[in-house]
């Protein structure tokens, strides 16, 4: 049968690769306010300027990687764009790996636990590779997707990793080299999203725990805690010194503030930004930053003095929108809903569906400490890919297989009904990306700064923008300009 896992592979991975690439070159000329920032921040690491590279709100290291493709492939204003979606495309490849190395431990968890479960008569090995790659395509073509311009599937490379890492320490391999790989692991994807720092103690907690029990943790989670901190320390120790006080960056309050909660500003803040008329909002911003929209830039900067208080009202607002947000995201991927209720109520001893649940507590867990931290402050589909395939996946595996097991290929079938309308549903979504990347591309931002040099604006020169929304700033990186001031767009007819 491992011929057919081969032949499951090279057909994913064939289906795969075409699809990222089709989507990721669809999207060639498509910036965010996200990408324009780390392009600027990876542009000052270029320079050395230490002052606007270290961000209490960007995390460095897809800046980093960004600098890295600009300093060897030196691309064109006009492919700029297109180089920055292409690193998309070459991680994507990476997180590939890196999930099918999260999900050989798995198996390896399932079959040591139920060594029937991938029984060449029954479940074969190459019908789970259907199941776990179609779990991967939907969260990283779908949730996380390659259109856009942000770290998260950098991230989602790490969190499978650390997912993989996680079982080998917490069930099989659990030597203090692997425990310094996992907690070297977490430190770069610290690196990639602060959020990461807090939940990095919740995955070295698990790890530490689940192979011993509660009452005796395992001293070389130490190891793994150790290697997490020099990773993560000097950046930590850099921007806290930048800011003048202890933080591991700035993203969570600067998103309670902006999505939960914002704090009473006047005769607070350290460096407010200048109104310049009231009725229509004018204001300018021309400070420090060397950037493209300086507020956006490090928004840190402008929050600075502002402090954070818990409204209970506005926090259950919030986790009512996550609940929200959280049943749109499931509801649309009712194939996977229904094939686990159909093995569960089939196999009808829920009593051991929960032990083993309960017994694998170490793999979900981390999972679901992301998902709940997500639901205080703001839940997108981008953000939970990772957790949400993980849980989904071991809901899967926790299934008592014995049971299943006496109806012949029920889940062979349940698996390949769920990869068929998987496949559907990605193919569905790729037809148009298709057509988008057959039909000539217009490159507007450029365009835009083309035109702009043309009436004498050069790099450096300081513009005002009226009816600003932050989303076309693209325009401006590109032609080197620095918008110092604005009109938002909802005081236009002011």
């Amino acid at each position: 049968m491992k011929s057919a896992v081969r032949k499951t592979r090279v057909i994913f991975w064939s289906f795969a690769v075409t699809a990222s690439f089709i989507q990721a070159w669809s999207y060639r000329f498509y910036i965010e306010p996200d990408g324009v920032n780390y392009l600027d921040v990876a542009a000052a690491y270029r320079r050395a300027d230490w002052n606007a590279a270290i961000n209490g709100y960007w995390s460095p290291l897809y800046s980093w990687l960004l600098a890295l493709v600009q300093t060897f492939f030196h691309p064109s204003a006009f492919w700029e764009s297109t180089f920055l979606h292409l690193l998309n495309f070459a991680v994507f490849l990476l997180t590939l790996r890196c999930f099918e190395f999260f999900f050989s431990q798995l198996l390896r968890l399932l079959r040591a636990e139920s060594p029937d479960a991938t029984d060449d008569e029954m479940t074969p090995e190459w019908a789970w590779w259907v199941l776990g790659y179609s779990a991967f395509l939907l969260s990283a073509l779908r949730l996380i997707t390659l259109s856009t311009d942000t770290p998260d599937m950098v991230l989602a490379a790490w969190l499978f990793l650390a997912s993989g890492l996680l079982i080998q320490t917490g069930r099989f391999q659990n030597g203090i080299l692997r425990h310094a790989m996992f907690g070297a692991v977490l430190g770069f994807a610290y690196l990639t999203k602060s959020v990461m720092f807090p939940l990095s103690f919740v995955y070295i907690f698990a790890s530490s725990v689940s192979h011993r029990g509660w009452k005796k943790p395992d001293l070389r989670g130490l190891v793994a805690l150790a290697a997490f901190a020099v990773v993560s320390l000097p950046f930590v120790t850099v921007i806290s010194l930048s800011k003048g006080y202890v933080t591991f960056g700035e993203t969570g309050k600067i998103a309670y503030f902006d999505e939960v909660n914002a704090p009473s500003m006047e005769g607070k803040l350290i460096h407010p930004m200048h109104e310049l008329f009231e009725r229509p909002n004018i204001y300018e911003y021309a400070v420090p930053f060397t950037s493209t929209f300086p507020p956006w830039y490090d928004p840190s900067y402008w929050y600075a003095g502002a402090t954070l208080r818990l409204d209970l009202r506005a926090q259950l607002r919030a986790i009512g929108r996550a609940a929200v947000n959280y049943f749109h995201i499931l509801s649309t991927e009712k194939e996977w809903i229904a094939g686990w209720l159909v093995l569960a109520i089939f196999a009808g001893n829920w009593r051991e569906q929960a032990k083993r649940l309960f017994g694998w507590w170490f793999l979900w867990l981390p999972s679901l400490a992301m998902l709940v931290l997500y639901a205080l402050v703001l839940v997108e589909p981008r953000y939970i890919g990772v957790p949400l395939t993980v849980i989904r996946l071991m809901l899967f595996a926790a299934l008592p297989w014995p049971q299943i097991m006496v109806a012949r290929r029920l889940g062979m079938a349940v698996f390949l009904a769920i990869g068929i309308t998987t496949g559907i549903t990605i193919i569905r979504a790729t037809i148009p990306e298709l057509a988008a990347c057959i039909r000539p591309a217009s490159h507007a931002q450029w365009t835009v700064a083309q035109q702009l040099e043309q009436r004498n604006l050069a790099a450096g020169d300081r513009v005002a923008v009226l009816g600003h929304t932050k989303v076309g700033d693209y325009w401006a990186h590109l032609a080197g300009l620095r918008i110092v001031a604005d009109i938002p767009t909802e005081e236009v007819p002011a």
